[in-house]
């Protein structure tokens, strides 16, 4: 079986968080299970390129695992090589699994697909959510999903969770529609450092505390769909009545790290919230591992992945009610919280009183979301259609 794999972006462009590991997750999942997998993607990494890669030099990243590294002449809009390219990439496949609505590799992929009567899987990935379909060029937008619909009449749609499955079905109800959730590799967030609070603090903003209370986490690129101010608003409430308390949020800038350096000066919490930018696999772990709370309050995930990150690393995850996380009621662990200040910081003091057992959380992301579980489910639904 050959899965042409088309991604406007892919590892190592880290720029735009947890899509990209877990498109390569599953991947290297794919392809460890037999699957010859060619990725057909840009040398796109946010603002710039990722460095020493050329779709005339394809990469093994891993056995059954090549990538092809299209150069965009202008990112994030076009790429002559992949323009001539991508035809044949599609005429060696057997299925075409396309990533993402509103970029042109997805549309031209799609057509060259329909015109070689391919089978086409598409995982719109957070494009059809009512903040993607209201925000920035929104009537070119209506005209790309007029375009999408006449071309994708046949295709499979691979939802990551229950809310996208929703979203899709406004714009196609007619659509065959399967839930595969997002995965991690959850051994490797069982193997962290341990560290003080103090320790911590000294490690990631290089400042020395005699004493720290609570350290909050948070993480994504800094745009506002992630709503970082409302962590930052409920953590200044959090902060009056536990003083020693830390913010850190990691990620790169996408657009709102200025406004957010300006709410963090206006409250007077420079010596309390902390901006590290990106950072790598191991000092995530550490960081989830050694937090005393993580907190995500985006307005949208089509999944979420960091939250499976979170739990497999035990920490207690305090995360908005806009997330697709419903189960965690479920499994009592956690608290999904109306995305607003005053909610998140009721939640912070709430969760700081909640003695959990970390293993349930962990257990619950092992037997669920592990890259061997999802995988699997993977191949069985869309593999075989």
């Amino acid at each position: 079986m050959k899965l042409n794999v088309i991604s406007s972006s892919f590892f190592p462009a880290t720029f735009y968080g947890g899509p990209i590991y877990s498109t390569y997750g599953l991947c290297k999942s794919l392809a460890k299970s037999g699957v010859k997998v060619l990725v057909s993607t840009t040398n796109a990494n946010g603002l710039g390129k990722i460095q020493n890669v050329s779709s005339e030099n394809p990469v093994n990243l891993e056995r059954n695992l090549v990538v092809k590294y299209y150069n965009e002449q202008i990112i994030n809009f076009f790429s002559i090589s992949f323009f001539f390219n991508i035809w044949n990439d599609i005429k060696s496949s057997d299925i075409v699994y396309i990533q993402y609505i509103f970029h042109y590799t997805s549309f031209l992929g799609l057509l060259c697909a329909s015109i070689q009567n391919k089978k086409v899987i598409i995982c719109p990935r957070g494009s059809f959510s009512n903040y993607t379909l209201t925000k920035n060029k929104v009537f070119l937008k209506k005209i790309w999903l007029f375009l999408f619909k006449a071309l994708s009449r046949k295709v499979f749609w691979h939802s990551t969770s229950y809310l996208e499955s929703k979203d899709i079905i406004k714009h196609f109800p007619a659509s065959n529609i399967s839930v595969v959730n997002d995965g991690i590799d959850f051994d490797s967030f069982q193997r962290s450092n341990n560290y003080s609070l103090e320790d911590l603090m000294k490690k990631y903003v290089n400042k020395s505390f005699p004493e720290i209370t609570d350290i909050i986490f948070s993480m994504g690129r800094l745009h506002h769909i992630k709503r970082f101010d409302v962590v930052i608003e409920s953590f200044r409430l959090f902060n009056k009545k536990y003083p020693k308390s830390k913010l850190i949020i990691a990620g790169g800038d996408d657009g709102c790290k200025s406004n957010l350096i300006s709410q963090i000066k206006s409250h007077n919490l420079i010596d309390h919230v902390y901006l590290i930018g990106e950072i790598n696999h191991e000092d995530k772990v550490d960081l989830l591992s050694n937090c005393t709370i993580f907190s995500l309050a985006s307005d949208f995930e089509s999944f979420g992945i960091v939250i499976a990150e979170a739990l497999a690393s035990g920490a207690k995850v305090v995360i908005s009610n806009k997330t697709p996380w419903k189960d965690l009621k479920k499994i009592n662990y956690g608290i999904l919280a109306n995305n607003n200040a005053h909610d998140f910081f009721k939640a912070f003091l709430e969760i700081k009183k909640i003695k959990y057992d970390s293993e349930k959380g962990k257990k619950y992301v092992q037997n669920n979301f592990d890259w061997r579980i999802i995988s699997n489910k993977f191949k069985e639904t869309f593999l075989k259609f």
